[in-house]
């Protein structure tokens, strides 16, 4: 990687978890779609739309299935007069303080969400790639609909809605792949707002005994997060083992996180077409 791209923002703070399962290089049914907007992309993988918060339209967002939930910018939170109370995320490898509150109306494509619970953070701390946007799209909001597409070619999104799912249903607090290392199984967040494959050393450790890496490992900061990037033997991803280039950082403990052993970029599959299927649990690309 040239220029090792800045984290963005995990939060881990809602209760579950969502398995999904894989269907590789398929076509993508987009048929029964209820709303599409057009994108800009950032630094090759981050997808920024606009949207609305209370009366302030035109404001970005990025779009970020590894976030369970939505974060504004301080700034914002400030121009909305917003009431808030501390508390506390999970940002890849150390907890962090933000505070929560509740906004009156947000509006994202085909979502309007009323009286709306965000974290608010200075987006720019966490990442230089936030510092341009007001703020960060989570599951929370995104797993409402049944389907998301995002088409990389025509810099769209686009939606499939269900009354049920946009009726109460909770949305995921994770969207997670099965990959296996050196024959043992380990889950990552497929995460549109990451560029790399990030695993937790110590999980990979005490998950795959004798693990091995091939060569030396190079000492890479990705924004504020300290990881070493080697190359490891015997990745199946997608029914297709290969030697993957992973990124290891330290992990934010047993307890914060559990069955999350890392993430994966959705940049990372060179991929056209992308779709996370909420109801089914499946992810399908090519």
């Amino acid at each position: 990687m040239g220029q090792a791209m800045p984290v963005l923002v995990r939060t881990f703070l809602v209760l579950g978890f969502l398995f999904i399962s894989i269907l590789g290089a398929q076509e993508l049914g987009v048929s029964a779609v209820s709303s599409t907007i057009p994108f800009q992309l950032r630094s090759n993988f981050l997808v920024v739309v606009e949207g609305q918060v209370g009366e302030m339209d035109g404001l970005k967002f990025i779009l970020d299935t590894g976030a369970t939930n939505t974060f504004i910018d301080q700034k914002l939170a400030d121009r909305l007069r917003l009431h808030r109370h501390p508390g506390k995320i999970t940002n890849f490898d150390r907890e962090a303080a933000v505070d929560w509150a509740e906004i009156p109306v947000i509006r994202i494509g085909p979502f309007q969400a009323v009286n709306f619970r965000v974290m608010v953070a200075k987006l720019g701390k966490y990442s230089e790639l936030a510092e341009n946007v007001d703020g960060i799209i989570g599951l929370d909001l995104l797993g409402r609909s049944k389907k998301l597409f995002i088409d990389y070619e025509k810099r769209t999104v686009s939606w499939e809605l269900s009354g049920d799912r946009a009726g109460g249903v909770p949305p995921p607090a994770y969207f997670t792949i099965p990959v296996v290392v050196q024959g043992y199984p380990m889950h990552l967040v497929i995460d549109t707002g990451f560029e790399v494959m990030l695993m937790y050393k110590e999980r990979l450790h005490k998950g795959v005994p004798g693990f091995r890496t091939e060569g030396d490992g190079i000492e890479v900061d990705i924004g504020r997060l300290q990881t070493t990037q080697v190359k490891v033997p015997g990745v199946r991803l997608f029914g297709v083992e290969t030697v993957a280039t992973v990124f290891l950082a330290d992990g934010p403990g047993t307890g914060n996180i559990p069955g999350i052993d890392g993430y994966l970029g959705v940049a990372s599959l060179k991929a056209k077409h992308v779709e996370f299927d909420f109801a089914d649990r499946i992810l399908r690309w090519r």
